[in-house]
């Protein structure tokens, strides 16, 4: 039997959405993706929402709309998918990298206030694996400064945080739907905001840099929309996110009770949020186990993940600087399956073939 590592839920209810939205022959435009992002906005508490393509075009879009440019500071983790640092490098931004927590695997308020300077405009938080940390903290120091914060939630849709849903946090907060993530539209995202100005920026690049008038271009627009076929699944998965939380903290839970934790740590989450984990990492507190458990549990048909190349690992961003707890866990983390398929035997049966190995 073969475990993979991620796998969508998908049912009937998402078919009979999707095929409303074929036959509708709505193929690229359609009600479905006004449907969704009315229904995610009211759920994530947002005044605008707009469905985009993906998780990275939801964030060049919030970075459009800040209106930064070429040298702009932008402090982004130096741990955590690098989508945010990516962009800000196409788009000739002045990329400020900052060293997560290794507990939470997020940044935190002082590791932001190490780089923070007078040029600093924006700053990225990135909800790695679904842990919201220290966010509320982070979210009022920079509003203070007058520094815009993005939420960038593409890992945490259902967590919360002081009861406040992720991606309700900074001037703009973005999400993936991508196949693997809590909810999926296969490909897709979304960019969010309470600010008119930013709404109305976010929906004209989105399209061309067109408004009302077909062909005349405003801006140097791009197309970042999402299919409304895409929109329909999204739309179908929506109903079933009570269920979906539950379950993925349900198996979270069964990881915590069956694995052996003397030679492995997780992530820590803060008792005043309430995590959607999108994928459960272990750490090994021993260096160069990593490599050694993922091809041991390929031989036992269990897919895995390692965790994400520090940004002082990868040459593009041409870092002298090594970036202490990012790199450990970059080199160490390895995150076994967590979606709505596996069974809690399977959960138990990964966990028993993890325990062998560290023992």
């Amino acid at each position: 039997m073969f475990i993979p590592w991620s796998k969508p839920y998908l049912d009937t209810k998402d078919k009979l959405f999707l095929n409303k939205a074929f036959n509708s022959s709505w193929i690229s435009g359609g009600i479905y993706i006004l449907k969704l992002q009315e229904r995610l906005r009211k759920i994530v508490n947002r005044k605008y929402a707009f469905a985009t393509s993906n998780g990275t075009s939801a964030i060049h879009l919030a970075l459009l709309a800040l209106n930064l440019k070429s040298n702009d500071e932008i402090i982004v983790p130096a741990f955590g998918y690098l989508a945010a640092a990516n962009i800000s490098k196409l788009m000739g931004l002045k990329l400020v990298f900052a060293d997560v927590d290794s507990k939470s695997y997020c940044l935190n308020l002082d590791k932001i206030k190490e780089k923070i300077s007078k040029k600093t405009k924006a700053v990225v938080i990135i909800n790695t694996y679904g842990n919201l940390h220290e966010i509320d903290k982070i979210e009022k120091f920079l509003r203070k400064k007058k520094i815009f914060m993005i939420e960038d939630a593409a890992e945490s849709f259902g967590s919360k945080f002081q009861k406040r849903q992720s991606g309700s946090f900074g001037d703009i907060s973005t999400f993936s739907f991508h196949a693997t993530k809590n909810i999926t539209t296969g490909e897709g995202g979304m960019v969010l905001t309470n600010n008119k100005t930013f709404a109305k920026k976010i929906d004209l690049y989105r399209s061309h840099g067109v408004k009302k008038i077909r062909y005349k271009h405003l801006v140097h627009g791009h197309n970042f929309r999402l299919s409304n076929l895409l929109a329909a699944i999204g739309y179908a998965q929506s109903f079933k996110i009570n269920k979906i939380n539950k379950r993925k903290v349900e198996m979270h839970n069964l990881y915590l009770k069956y694995l052996n934790f003397k030679k492995i740590q997780t992530q820590i989450f803060e008792k005043n949020s309430y995590v959607v984990p999108w994928t459960f990492p272990i750490t090994f507190k021993k260096k160069l186990l990593r490599d050694k458990i993922y091809n041991y549990l390929k031989k036992k048909n269990i897919e895995t993940r390692k965790g994400f190349f520090s940004a002082d690992r990868l040459q593009i961003f041409k870092l002298k600087k090594n970036f202490k707890n990012s790199n450990f866990l970059s080199k160490n983390i390895i995150c076994l399956p967590l979606h709505l398929n596996l069974k809690n035997k399977d959960i138990k049966f990964i966990s028993e073939e993890v325990n062998k190995f560290i023992n």
